[in-house]
């Protein structure tokens, strides 16, 4: 079993440890760190890499539980993102196949809390790639991982953070800036989707039986 944190549109590596594992928890009550995947994705514009945010609110300060985190309404995130991701992937081979999916996620889930949007966006990516992973959500903090893979600080864009995971090693496929910047790994899986469509699933087993001493170390 793996323990991850909530996440928004997550990374690959999520996914593939989502899909090399037969269960995973998700920690709603740990305490709101900034700066994560729980609010925010990567995806490759034409000017690169770029962090999408959703706009969050912590009720009670810095003590804030994950479960407890509001999503912003005084800016139009949503719009934003939309305009982001259309920009970037609109000639990617399979946004139009997708687009729909995605926009109506970013746009047509209503939800106060910031864990509701995630679990919705996760509950369909799972469905979309077939990874069967039974998700639970915990009840309390998990503070005794026992002798389960603890991935909820190791998946994030800080460096310092990752130290605390294997590095994986991610095989190259197709996108659209490739030939500005080369092959950008681990993006959120919005790029992966836009790029390969239904062999999204297939790219994600590749990864897995690439780094499975690492994953499954």
């Amino acid at each position: 079993m793996i323990l991850l944190s909530t996440a928004y549109f997550p990374p690959v590596e999520y996914f593939a440890y989502l899909l090399s594992h037969e269960k995973a928890v998700i920690d709603l009550h740990e305490t709101y760190p900034r700066q994560t995947w729980r609010n925010r994705c990567r995806v490759i514009t034409g000017n690169g890499e770029a962090d999408i945010t959703v706009p969050v609110e912590k009720p009670l300060g810095n003590h804030t539980p994950t479960n407890k985190v509001l999503i912003s309404d005084h800016i139009q995130w949503k719009k934003n993102h939309w305009r982001t991701l259309h920009s970037a992937y609109r000639n990617a081979p399979y946004f139009i196949y997708y687009a729909d999916l995605v926009e109506d996620l970013i746009y047509q889930t209503e939800t106060e809390l910031l864990l509701d949007l995630n679990k919705a966006i996760l509950d369909i990516f799972l469905k979309e790639l077939k990874i069967p992973t039974h998700i639970e959500y915990s009840s309390a903090f998990i503070a005794d991982t026992g002798n389960n893979t603890d991935l909820r600080f190791a998946i994030s864009p800080k460096n310092r953070d990752r130290k605390l995971l294997h590095p994986l090693t991610y095989p190259k496929y197709y996108q659209i800036f490739k030939d500005r910047f080369g092959f950008l790994a681990n993006t959120s899986i919005l790029d992966v989707l836009f790029n390969l469509g239904p062999d999204t699933r297939d790219y994600l087993e590749n990864v897995v039986e690439v780094n499975s001493p690492q994953i499954f170390g």
